[in-house]
């Protein structure tokens, strides 16, 4: 009971930060503190095991090192190390493990898709031939294609991906999940809602374990 508990819990947590995490791209801390609060009271009616002190540690880890290395921003690194404290296992999974990989899959197919799909467009119906402003060989080019776009005039939420070197237009595929959003008409990167990929994923892994209990039975 106390599981299932939880699981509403962080379903809750996910889909509340990623209503503004699509809507502002800023999270306010009190959403991690209330439900991470909250899923460390729980264990005042079921005390954590020792897979769950373990799942634990590698979510607060995962968050830290992410957050450290620039590869999360700060709120992407709290979500994490609130869902450790509220689901650090379903099922004999360790979840803010499973979450990392499935996010990352989901970001990822995600972002290629949007790229092709944007970059296509500019390709088909732009009188010049695509990334030919860029001083770039043929192979990074052809990466572009798939990891930046041209920013379209209702993007908010991008990050800047060129830059000028020695006058010379060079494309920039990493970046920093707290720089500035760009404003420029120029080639940019996604700046994924990744609380909402932590939901879809979350979604998808209770979905697909109540499919296999229903055909059990």
């Amino acid at each position: 009971m106390i599981e299932e508990i939880r699981v509403i819990v962080a379903i809750c947590m996910f889909a509340v930060a990623a209503f503004f995490d699509v809507r502002e791209r800023k999270i306010h801390d009190v959403v991690w503190l209330a439900f991470g609060g909250t899923g460390a009271i729980l264990y005042a009616f079921e005390f954590p095991d020792i897979v769950d002190i373990v799942s634990m540690t590698v979510g607060v880890t995962l968050s830290s090192a992410f957050w450290f290395l620039r590869l999360y921003a700060g709120a992407d690194a709290l979500a994490l190390i609130a869902l450790s404290v509220i689901l650090p296992t379903y099922n004999g999974l360790i979840i803010p493990l499973s979450m990392v990989v499935i996010a990352t899959v989901i970001s990822l197919i995600y972002g290629i898709i949007y790229n092709i799909a944007a970059n296509s467009r500019t390709f088909l119906f732009s009188n010049k031939k695509i990334f030919e402003e860029f001083d770039e060989p043929i192979h990074r080019k052809l990466a572009a294609f798939f990891l930046i776009h041209k920013k379209a005039k209702n993007e908010k939420f991008v990050f800047p991906a060129e830059r000028i070197v020695w006058q010379r237009r060079k494309f920039r595929f990493h970046y920093d999940p707290d720089d500035e959003f760009s404003k420029d008409d120029a080639y940019v990167s996604l700046a994924m809602p990744l609380t909402l990929f932590f939901l879809i994923g979350l979604l998808g892994l209770v979905l697909m374990y109540s499919i296999i209990q229903l055909k059990s039975f």
